[in-house]
């Protein structure tokens, strides 16, 4: 059995979805098609890049991921086939790959040109058929020459001793903001200090991490890290992006009692 997954911006009401699904099954009666979602905001990648990067793994190896927002190719910017850490990829290399790993992939192939695919106005339909069909059978030696993977730089996270400055990448069914700051990053500066978590600017503040959403009261709004281990801005049985309107690219910043107050501090007791 071959499982492939989509992850796209078509939404379930359009004849896309379907249309691609039936070109896969068509294929084998051994393809399994699972969606992953379908209701990313329309072009947004870095959405897509954050859906894909916290799922996959919880997938079979060898298994193919079809990446469908902005799918369409272009001069210079081609679909792909990648395949690093067990799993297959298939995409525009536009750098977006390079988004999705922390380390580099094992492998990219660009499918070779010249094949009978009926380009239109939904390239992707036929390019997805063809990268799957290459997989299932195998064929990369004759269908496909080596590439390399295009680079892309992503709004990262700055911090210093006493600072963490991050955004917002996701915002979830709950209204939940994810962001981009690491629980790593965040425990080699907390060093045991007080900090203050600076909501969208200086005045919706959070003085602690919560262990999860019930380790407050109703309404309260708590900051924790997630099973992906990332900080996660929340209401315990409330929408925080709805309350404080944020988004994603929303700014969330980090700040750590200095030593030197902490000294004095404890001088003073």
């Amino acid at each position: 059995m071959t499982l492939v997954t989509i992850t796209s911006d078509w939404k379930n009401g359009d004849y896309y979805l379907a249309a691609l699904k039936g070109s896969l099954l068509s294929l084998s009666s051994d393809i399994s098609v699972v969606d992953i979602t379908n209701s990313i905001p329309s072009f947004d990648v870095l959405q897509e890049i954050f859906i894909i990067k916290s799922t996959y793994r919880h997938f079979p190896q060898n298994t193919i991921h079809l990446m469908g927002v902005m799918s369409e190719p272009s001069p210079g910017a081609n679909i792909v086939i990648v395949f690093g850490e067990g799993h297959y990829f298939v995409g525009v290399n536009d750098g977006r790959f390079s988004l999705l790993f922390d380390n580099p992939p094992a492998v990219c192939f660009e499918i070779l040109k010249g094949r009978s695919i009926a380009f239109s106005s939904f390239n992707s339909l036929e390019l997805f058929k063809e990268a799957v069909d290459i997989i299932c059978t195998n064929s990369f030696e004759t269908r496909t020459k080596i590439c390399d993977v295009k680079r892309e730089s992503s709004p990262g996270v700055v911090h210093n001793e006493n600072n963490i400055t991050g955004r917002v990448l996701y915002i979830d069914s709950f209204g939940n903001a994810i962001t981009n700051i690491e629980r790593r990053v965040f425990d080699s500066i907390h060093n045991g200090r007080d900090f203050t978590i600076f909501v969208q600017g200086p005045y919706t503040k959070i003085n602690r991490i919560s262990r999860g959403y019930n380790d407050s009261s109703p309404g309260e709004i708590i900051a924790l890290f997630n099973s992906a281990g990332l900080l996660e801005i929340a209401v315990n049985q409330g929408n925080i992006a709805l309350l404080e309107s944020i988004n994603p690219t929303s700014e969330i910043r980090i700040r750590f009692a200095q030593t030197e107050y902490i000294e004095k501090k404890e001088k003073s007791l």
